[in-house]
């Protein structure tokens, strides 16, 4: 019996201790923030914006849109690592202009920044894609664009290609449109020509002399003076820029013609990224999109609001129609695409994205679900990247259990191992 009764013991005693392992496993599992890695030197986020926090249109003040995005990505970023990351945003250009906000994030000096297409071209050249004219018919389609494999495919390469992350991207406060002092413009055949300033970039100045216009690059600081002067007939940006500079003053048509949908985007050091744990990798990125959703959602506003200022001040706002529009369109966008096939790292993405805006499948203000279908057809369920992801997608309740059990198991082991050892001595036997 006693024999018997060892090897009941050796067999429960067993059980116990590989019961007892796993809880003994999540009892020594060190506590952390929920999103952060306990690393000191990584706790402060540090973002960029070169311009103002705010913006005065008419008698309205509203934040601008590329801050509206970083204030949220603070909030949702903040919010999601329990309060482990802090935030700090640093505008009106107090860390550098947006050249050198680029060069820093890739030193590793800042975290992140708010650069418009322009100027991340000059780092990731085949931003400049998105310059196609006349191709986002309203800014849904750009959304969904961006938002969507291709978007997210091309932020991948770049990340990879030059140190720079892109997670959210944004219009910079609306379409640009032709503005000018000599007469409406309803189609294409108005703006022969007509002086129209540019600034010095190729996609620009191939767009103006498709239209039969007389291509004069100039600085933005000149040019109130010389729309004043005449030395320019007109130029071409987006109604807030036009405000902000007081260029309806000398200007008194606007025609919204929609030729480029300018973007901004927020950008963050890839190193600083990959140096992240899966969990706080994935708030970063529902930080982002939120932030994307803000700046769009202000840039709207933004837009609408310029538009509805200028018409006030006496600027007489031209309407084209989808005919008018094609002409614009006919005369400009093979041209500036057959540029840009010539001067991308990657020339297919042209026709790729011609492409899928031509399918109709974007535009909707949902991503394209036949691209959600492919990037997910024949993918399992994601597994947990990590021990530590495993014990925490349960939430602390479900560990809370699992040590709860685990204990109950163990007392209910050693119970029964005193009721047997009692029972052998009162048998008083060895049978």
């Amino acid at each position: 019996m006693k024999r018997k009764l060892k090897t009941v013991i050796g067999i429960l005693m067993s059980l116990s201790l590989a019961l007892a392992l796993p809880v003994s496993a999540l009892a020594a599992e060190p506590a952390r923030e929920e999103g952060g890695e306990g690393n000191d030197s990584g706790q402060v986020v540090k973002l960029a914006f070169t311009d103002a926090p705010t913006l005065t249109i008419g008698g309205t003040t509203i934040n601008h849109p590329s801050y509206a995005g970083m204030l949220a990505f603070k909030g949702s970023f903040e919010t999601a690592t329990n309060g482990a990351y802090t935030v700090e945003l640093y505008p009106n250009g107090v860390l550098g202009d947006a050249n050198e906000n680029l060069q820093n994030i890739l030193s590793g000096t800042l975290t992140g920044g708010t650069p418009a297409d322009g100027t991340l071209s000059g780092f990731a050249n085949d931003i400049s894609v998105f310059s196609i004219p006349y191709l986002f018919d309203t800014p849904l389609t750009a959304y969904d664009i961006l938002d969507s494999d291709f978007g997210t495919e091309l932020w991948d390469t770049i990340a990879e290609d030059t140190g720079l992350r892109i997670i959210a991207a944004w219009d910079n406060g609306g379409y640009r449109n032709f503005s000018n002092s000599k007469r409406p413009i309803t189609c294409a055949d108005d703006m022969e020509g007509l002086k129209i300033r540019v600034q010095e970039s190729e996609v620009y100045m191939t767009l103006v002399e498709g239209l039969g216009a007389t291509v004069t690059p100039m600085a933005f600081l000149e040019l109130y003076s010389g729309l004043q002067t005449g030395v320019v007939d007109g130029e071409e940006n987006s109604a807030i820029t036009i405000l902000g500079a007081s260029l309806e003053e000398v200007q008194p048509y606007y025609t919204l013609d929609n030729h480029l949908l300018g973007l901004a985007f927020l950008v963050i050091d890839n190193n600083w990224y990959n140096s992240l744990d899966a969990q706080t990798k994935e708030y970063v990125l529902q930080a982002g999109r939120t932030c994307a959703i803000a700046a769009r959602g202000v840039s709207r506003q933004a837009e609408n609001l310029a538009i509805e200022e200028m018409a006030n001040s006496g600027v007489e706002i031209y309407y084209p129609t989808e005919e008018e529009k094609q002409t614009f369109k006919d005369a400009t966008q093979e041209q500036v695409a057959e540029f840009l096939r010539g001067s991308l790292d990657n020339p297919a993405l042209v026709d790729e994205l011609m492409e899928r805006v031509s399918s109709n499948a974007y535009g909707n203000g949902v991503q394209n679900t036949a691209a959600v279908a492919a990037s997910t057809e024949g993918e399992a369920d994601p597994a947990p990247t990590s021990a530590a992801q495993t014990v925490n997608s349960g939430g602390a309740g479900s560990n809370t259990l699992t040590i709860v059990l685990g204990l109950v198991a163990v007392i209910a082991i050693l119970v029964a191992i005193f009721a047997l050892s009692r029972k052998t001595k009162d048998d008083g036997s060895d049978k």
